[in-house]
């Protein structure tokens, strides 16, 4: 006879695999959707080139705001990342109600908002989608059992979580480090057994329709023909570029630096932009018009930052982009990122921060090329340390933001490296007063109060 303990563990086995499986379809599903408006909106706005066709956009947008603001109105969890509702959900401060109608609103107003391109991120939203699916069937297989429900509902629930994070990178390792990091921040076999078989499955669906193509298409393509300098160095090379280890492992440090000082801000930004719409009381409609709206200018003059940023980090792997430009861009993907998310419209945050991330070491890696530190070679290993010692800064998960960028990239040499850019980055951020993104802003949903039914129309 099994024990009662062993039972779970087998029960969560295959529970997490069938969540993973769904999960891993609704995720294709928004990922194709919206990789399809990536290539479709550009060509869109190529069209927008009179005052005629500017103000019909103008009314498009206007007819979206108008359907955003009516699905928040339906439910609002629709509203914002997702993530910080499902860390209410297992810390016992909320609830998820209706899980279906939860996915298939959410998935449209996402595909609307982030496909009109808005800067949102859509990981986040799969990480709610996840988690809606393992709600979804604990409701379904305990309905008659209250007691399993409650003990495996939120296992089901973490394991879904971390499987839509799994499904929308490919990486179902970072996917089950972020459940235990991020969402429970506690270890046991049975997260473990959940979350571990539920991203795999979510993964091997995604690859069954896309194949083995990540979300940045040009990182794995692109070969890190680099010293690993934080592991196992290549002495010749180093000599041959005419640096010393010490000096790439202070410039590691730096950029994690950097990093940490402009995530910390870049945070506080983010909790100032939705504290900003609200007590300018702008609601509804008109809050969600404000950022689309917007992108009819930025779609004409600046592309790049709208959406979520993907197509802009491939660009930036394999073109020598102009510094001047590359300012620009960070600019503009900051400033539009805190207009977009502080509506609280449907979007996440993980790729807008891998993208400014990458901005980021994209700048710092002309800097340090330009005053001669290191040659060209080295640009491409600067962006991806950018992202994830800035993704370490903002969400504070340094290892899963390193064992994301190590999926993405499969240059495992340079694990200790990402680990050690991502620490100071967390440790930077912390010491400038950055918080864990998603905490805050589960603290800030909790303590708000209720706009009155006038400000809502």
């Amino acid at each position: 006879m099994l024990s009662t303990r062993r039972l779970l563990r087998v029960r969560l086995f295959f529970e997490g695999a069938l969540v993973g499986i769904f999960t891993g379809v609704v995720v294709a599903a928004l990922r194709f959707l919206l990789d399809e408006a990536d290539i479709i909106r550009p060509i869109i706005f190529i069209y927008v080139n009179s005052i005629g066709r500017i103000f019909f956009a103008g009314g498009v947008m206007i007819l979206l705001a108008t359907i955003l603001a009516k699905a928040v109105n339906f439910d609002a969890q629709v509203a914002g990342s997702g993530v910080p509702q499902i860390k209410g959900i297992l810390q016992g401060r909320a609830h998820m109600i209706k899980p279906f109608r939860l996915l298939a609103v959410k998935f449209f107003a996402t595909v609307m908002a982030i496909g009109a391109g808005m800067s949102l991120g859509r990981a986040g939203i799969s990480v709610q989608f996840g988690a809606a699916v393992g709600n979804f069937f604990t409701k379904i297989i305990y309905a008659d059992n209250k007691h399993h429900e409650a003990v495996e509902g939120n296992f089901l629930l973490t394991a879904g979580a971390g499987a839509g994070l799994a499904a929308i990178f490919s990486a179902p390792v970072a996917g089950v480090i972020f459940c235990i990091e991020e969402l429970r921040k506690r270890f046991s076999q049975e997260i473990l057994i959940a979350a571990m078989t539920a991203a795999v499955s979510a993964s091997f669906v995604v690859k069954i329709v896309f194949g083995v193509r990540p979300v940045f298409e040009t990182i794995t393509a692109t070969p890190l023909n680099v010293p690993s300098v934080m592991t196992g160095l290549d002495l010749e090379m180093v000599t041959q570029m005419s640096a010393t280890p010490l000096k790439f492992a202070a410039l590691f440090i730096l950029l994690g630096t950097v990093c940490g000082v402009v995530g910390a801000f870049f945070s506080k930004a983010l909790i100032f932009s939705l504290d900003a719409f609200d007590r300018l009381k702008i609601f509804g409609a008109r809050r969600f018009a404000i950022p689309l709206l917007l992108a009819i200018p930025l779609g004409m003059e600046l592309p790049q930052v709208l959406g979520c940023g993907n197509v802009l980090v491939d660009e930036l792997l394999i073109t020598h982009t102009a510094l001047s430009l590359l300012l620009i861009l960070l600019a503009g993907k900051i400033f539009y990122t805190l207009i977009c998310f502080g509506t609280n419209a449907p979007g996440g945050l993980f790729l807008p921060v891998l993208v400014v991330g990458a901005l980021l070491g994209n700048i710092f890696a002309r800097a340090g090329n330009a005053l001669n530190f290191f040659t060209a070679d080295w640009i491409t290993l600067f962006i991806i340390f950018g992202m994830a010692a800035f993704f370490a800064a903002v969400i504070k998960a340094p290892v899963t933001g390193s064992i994301l960028i190590l999926e993405l990239t499969g240059q495992f040499e340079h694990l200790t490296g990402l680990i050690v850019v991502s620490g100071v980055a967390f440790m930077v951020s912390d010491l400038c007063g950055g918080e864990p993104i998603f905490s805050a802003l589960l603290e800030r949903s909790q303590n708000k109060k209720k706009p009155s039914s006038s400000e809502s129309k």
